[in-house]
């Protein structure tokens, strides 16, 4: 079809028959529309007093079919779509990216200074050294230059994809995501005025019109291809891409022994708690661990250096950051040592 001269409901069926989430624009904007008075918190001039502060996953109007929230109100439902315009004809059309499995590159034409330090407009890409002053103007120039470096191709970055023009005069390069992959929004992260529409984001459809100009498909491709290789690497590579955690496999816990009789099982006792400590309970049992081992110090004969070392191996094995464990031990330690045991008899055990 033709989206650029479409009108929305057309556009919005159009892209929900290819399983793409959409939802409505306000009339002659790019801003999702609330489904009742109490969603919207108004302006700073104007703040709406129906508003209700809540949270937009849990929002009623969804189970009311109301479009509210943008993207978490975004359907493929051709009913409620059509339900949604016939009261709204003028709405633009939003596509909810997450949802829709998309991944949308956003070269923004805003003009202004190219940043003096070369490193900010391709961050991690090493570039030519012979850059004239004056000659990255917006990110169509960076984009240039990325396709360059990776030795890709344009338009459409190969393969042809559904390209848009946005009203400013950049463009929006629509790709599917590859399969079992999860992506995130973050502007700038991949260069200058280069955004990406990922995760919560969404992008604004060919065919609406606002109040400064038309989102235009471009040339005949109405297909969206998948993600090319070369740019999917470079979204991995500046945190675009969303991996998944992997279980943390514990393995048995080892002390290293240290003093003798008493002392090694007080210590022994305290470091099994650190390792095996759940979380929520681990800063608690590290704090305590630290504070107790440090009153031991002196009449234990143990070594500071050595104590704080093995609290690191026990925190480490039960997962917490480093930074966070090592300053736990260092006011932990310090303060037991303010307060020294002086015989081992009612010792921590």
């Amino acid at each position: 079809m033709t989206t650029s001269t479409a009108e929305p409901l057309r556009v919005a069926l159009w892209l929900a028959a290819q399983s793409y989430a959409v939802h409505p624009l306000a009339p002659g904007g790019k801003v999702p529309v609330r489904g009742c008075t109490r969603c919207s918190p108004g302006t700073t001039e104007r703040p709406n007093p129906a508003y209700i502060e809540h949270d937009g996953r849990t929002c009623s109007c969804h189970a009311a079919g109301r479009p509210c929230h943008g993207v978490l109100a975004a359907t493929t439902d051709p009913h409620r779509i059509a339900r949604w315009w016939e009261h709204m004809p003028a709405a633009g059309v939003g596509v909810a990216a997450g949802p829709s499995g998309l991944v949308i590159l956003d070269v923004d034409c805003h003009g202004g200074d190219m940043p003096t330090d070369l490193e900010r407009l391709l961050p991690g890409v090493e570039l030519p050294a012979d850059i004239a002053p004056g000659s990255i103007v917006d990110g169509r120039d960076v984009l240039a230059l990325l396709v360059e470096a990776r030795r890709a191709t344009l338009p459409g970055c190969a393969p042809e994809t559904l390209t848009v023009r946005t009203p400013s005069g950049g463009f929006h390069y629509w790709f599917r995501a590859p399969a079992g992959t999860v992506w995130r929004p973050q502007a700038g992260a991949l260069g200058w005025q280069l955004d990406v529409r990922a995760g919560s984001s969404y992008a604004v459809a060919p065919g609406t019109v606002t109040r400064d100009g038309a989102y235009t498909a471009l040339g005949d491709c109405r297909t969206v291809a998948e993600l090319p290789v070369w740019l999917a690497r470079d979204l991995d590579r500046t945190g675009h891409r969303i991996r998944p955690e992997r279980p943390r496999v514990a393995l048995p816990w080892r002390s290293r022994r240290m003093g003798g009789g008493y002392v090694a099982t007080a210590v022994e006792n305290e470091l099994r708690a650190v390792a095996e400590a759940q979380p929520g309970t681990r800063n608690a049992t590290l704090n305590r661990a630290a504070f107790n081992l440090g009153t031991l110090r002196v009449v234990g004969h143990l070594e500071h250096d050595q104590l704080a070392d093995v609290l690191c191996d026990a925190a480490r094995h039960a997962g917490l950051p480093g930074r966070e464990a090592e300053a736990a031990i260092r006011s932990g330690l310090s303060a037991g040592e303010r307060h020294p045991r002086t015989t081992l008899t009612g010792a921590a055990a």
